[in-house]
């Protein structure tokens, strides 16, 4: 994984174990309670739902299409930019609560790293 940061990055990443952040990868592809799901909105809803929806929980932050601004919910666009929106807010907490990144550490929820994936999604209509 750093190898992987140093690439993309372009840059020498030293990582020193004083904190640490865990992290949680969900696989949605294998998952088959959420294989091909999507939200919408329901008549009456109140105005600010994306808004409470998108809102972290302490260092809790969410992402996907159901909490999409700019009219995308239930689209891969709207995942897309919640996703990215989402990484954002997150990486403005760490560096609010660490000042920088070079005391970041990263650690999996399991103890182990995997390779990233992009699963399609068909509906199961």
């Amino acid at each position: 994984m750093l190898i992987v940061l140093r690439l993309e990055l372009n840059c020498s990443l030293e990582v020193k174990p004083n904190i640490k952040v865990q992290y949680l990868v969900t696989r949605w592809g294998t998952d088959p309670n959420s294989l091909g799901c999507y939200s919408y909105d329901l008549v009456g809803k109140p105005e600010d739902s994306y808004e409470r929806l998108r809102a972290p929980l302490g260092n809790l932050f969410f992402g996907g299409e159901a909490v999409s601004m700019e009219d995308h919910q239930g689209s891969v666009h709207g995942a897309y930019s919640a996703g990215i929106m989402a990484a954002e807010s997150c990486q403005r907490h760490l560096l609010e609560r660490l000042g920088y990144f070079d005391n970041l550490h990263l650690v999996p929820s399991r103890g182990v790293i995997h390779d990233a994936t992009f699963p399609l999604q068909i509906s199961r209509m």
